[in-house]
């Protein structure tokens, strides 16, 4: 029992160094990517249409909506579509109706700052602790937060006022505003909504084998030469005789500080997540869509490809699909758009590249928004994983069905499981007396964790240095408060991964006896 644990454990270790060992060299190979001139986009780039799904984002709005206007990219062929939803204004009026209970919060709250978290998302969160501290002074509290509510203008009144100043400072790039009506549906329907309706918004020319459907998020600043990236990647497919990729990522940077960030350990938690989550993006995502991209190249049999082809994530903001295959995919899906889109894709057989730069996106302001995220994802890999099995058009596709079933299967279980595996080696060894090894694999773990963090570290400030483009907000790997924390705080990092899994699976175990269903929606700005 003893050699099982111990092996267990180093295996575990093992796969950590492999993964930082495959951030690094693809870390190397996309910053040599990014040096390459890349030549000014031809007569036949794509035309591409970005989606900003948009719900409670007045304060970003601008900042997202500015930032894809000013891609380096020729207008004619640039089209932003803004999509708000009429949940929203189901949402207000549902707050509305449970205001007694919401002042009580308010009131019952140790300070502001706690006051304020209660309201972020009902009202923008860079404005909640102002609200919360007049509602918790006025003589009519009631009063002050039905008018503090009602105020706020919506995200749909944003993008009406905002949307003609942006298209009269940029004329030739095809703004449009699309309002989903149903008060039901999430993300994945608000898309939905949109592409339905792109024969109607884009120019004839726009053929869907040429047009590529991108996804940004209020909170993303895309680097400015990313759409000039895409452009060649399709460039260099048809100088090679192939079809253009069929999927495109752009990886995010999750190093902006969020309005609602508040101080202390846990906003240094957080920081430490947002760098330490370089590893996998790196280790994990570029790394399987480099791997699929140069078995397609080497022109290997269909069967031994099928076996070594990685299963692709797909990441929602900064994710292209062309437009024919994402229809012909079904589009978005509940619960999890963008990572149903990559296990189709994967059990398809489908091309996908990943761009050289980056997309930098708020981290999380909260530990329970994070597992909350983190939640949903694992939500989504159990569906996907289900659709893989039951779905009869993917079925079809055979034997690259049921490898991107298989893997994708373990990778989920080890996700929910390996945790416990790994504390229950432990324990083994701990109660058995196995002091030695134990201390050896500690130490060992505690040598890899510090390389893992100054590597991220690394890797954070050298993407920050070459992002093109505005970088409000934009955090500094290290400085700020209690900046020598931030490298222990890394050794948290499998703990916070593990949240959502575990949230995810207490939430089904405990079900019948919640008031109420696990919120399982976007992280609220």
């Amino acid at each position: 029992m003893n050699t099982l644990a111990t092996a267990a454990l180093w295996a575990v270790l093992g796969w950590g160094v492999l993964l930082t060992g495959r951030a690094v060299v693809t870390a190397r190979a996309l910053q040599a990517a990014r040096r390459t001139p890349v030549p000014a986009p031809g007569e036949g780039a794509p035309h591409v249409a970005l989606l900003i799904p948009a719900l409670r984002e007045q304060d970003l709005l601008s900042e997202v909506v500015g930032a894809v206007a000013r891609l380096d990219y020729p207008s004619e062929l640039l089209h932003i579509v803004v999509i708000t939803t009429e949940r929203e204004e189901r949402d207000r009026r549902a707050h509305l109706a449970e205001l007694p209970d919401l002042e009580r919060l308010l009131r019952a709250a140790p300070d502001d700052a706690t006051a304020g978290a209660h309201l972020s998302g009902i009202v923008p969160s860079s404005r909640a602790r102002d609200v919360a501290a007049r509602v918790r002074t006025a003589t009519e509290p009631s009063r002050v937060l039905r008018d503090e509510i009602t105020a706020t203008p919506t995200t749909r009144d944003v993008a009406s006022a905002l949307l003609p100043d942006i298209a009269a400072r940029h004329p030739k790039t095809a703004l449009h505003h699309l309002h989903y009506d149903e008060p039901s549906g999430a993300k994945s329907s608000q898309l939905v909504y949109a592409v339905e309706r792109l024969s109607d918004l884009l120019p004839r020319d726009a053929v869907p084998s040429r047009t590529y459907v991108g996804v940004y998020d209020a909170d993303s600043q895309p680097d400015r030469t990313t759409l000039r990236h895409l452009a060649h990647e399709t460039d260099k497919a048809h100088r090679a005789g192939h079809t253009p990729p069929t999927l495109v990522q752009q990886l995010p940077l999750q190093l902006r500080r969020p309005h609602a960030a508040r101080p202390g350990v846990a906003d240094l938690v957080l920081r430490a997540h947002a760098v330490a989550d370089l590893r996998r993006r790196m280790g994990v995502e570029a790394h399987r869509l480099r791997a699929r991209a140069r078995l397609r190249a080497l022109r290997l049999p269909d069967g031994l490809r099928t076996a070594l082809d990685p299963v692709v994530y797909g990441i929602g903001a900064g994710l292209f699909v062309r437009h024919d295959k994402l229809v012909s995919i079904g589009m978005y899906e509940e619960p999890v758009d963008d990572l149903l889109v990559g296990y189709k894709l994967s059990a398809a057989g489908e091309s996908a590249v990943v761009l050289p730069v980056h997309n930098l996106v708020d981290r999380y302001a909260r530990v329970g928004a994070l597992a909350k995220a983190y939640s949903l994802v694992a939500l989504g890999s159990v569906a996907g994983c289900l659709r893989l099995l039951r779905d009869p058009a993917l079925r079809a596709y055979g034997p690259r069905n049921t490898v991107t079933l298989v893997k994708e299967g373990l990778d989920t279980v080890w996700w929910f499981l390996g945790p416990p595996c790994v504390a229950a080696a432990v324990a083994v060894l701990t109660v058995n007396g196995a002091h030695r090894p134990l201390l050896t694999w500690a130490a060992a773990a505690a040598a890899y964790m510090v390389l893992h963090a100054l590597i991220s570290v690394s890797l954070a400030t050298r993407f920050l240095e070459h992002h093109e483009g505005a970088r409000a907000r934009a955090e500094p790997p290290v400085g700020g408060g209690a900046p020598g924390l931030l490298l222990p705080l890394m050794l948290l990092q499998p703990v916070l991964h593990w949240l959502g899994p575990l949230r995810l699976a207490t939430a089904r175990a405990l079900g019948p006896l919640a008031r109420r269903p696990l919120a399982m929606g976007k992280t609220e700005r």
